[in-house]
């Protein structure tokens, strides 16, 4: 045998630890629709195939996965900045504004080079 055995499940501190990320951005990461789906989700959080995160992975280095979020994945990312800053009172985002946040959210984050 060449070494120890890779367990078959990886949680998001052993994929954040593979991409040499924070556990925060593997969570933001995992919610993405082209992350794979968890196996099972338990009280410490959820688990994955190591064989599909790794393929994943594969994908979103060489590109084939897009860096730039999707419609809906920025859509899905403006509504949850607009709650965030409404929450803590910076700001107040109608729900007819939401697609147009979007919009200006996917130009930052493509203009930036941020992956998301």
């Amino acid at each position: 045998m060449d070494g120890p055995l890779k367990p078959m499940l990886m949680g998001t501190r052993e994929i954040a630890e593979r991409l040499g990320l924070c556990r925060q951005r593997v969570q933001q990461l995992a919610d993405r629709s082209d992350f794979p789906a968890p196996y099972q989700e338990l009280r410490m959080g959820r688990v994955w195939w190591r064989s599909e995160v790794e393929a994943w992975i594969r994908g979103w280095r060489s590109g084939e996965i897009s860096a730039v979020p999707s419609d809906d994945t920025a859509r899905e990312m403006a509504e949850r900045l607009a709650d965030h800053l409404a929450d803590r009172g910076f700001a107040f985002i109608e729900n007819d504004r939401i697609d147009t946040f979007a919009r200006a959210l996917r130009l930052l984050l493509d203009a930036v080079d941020i992956r998301v």
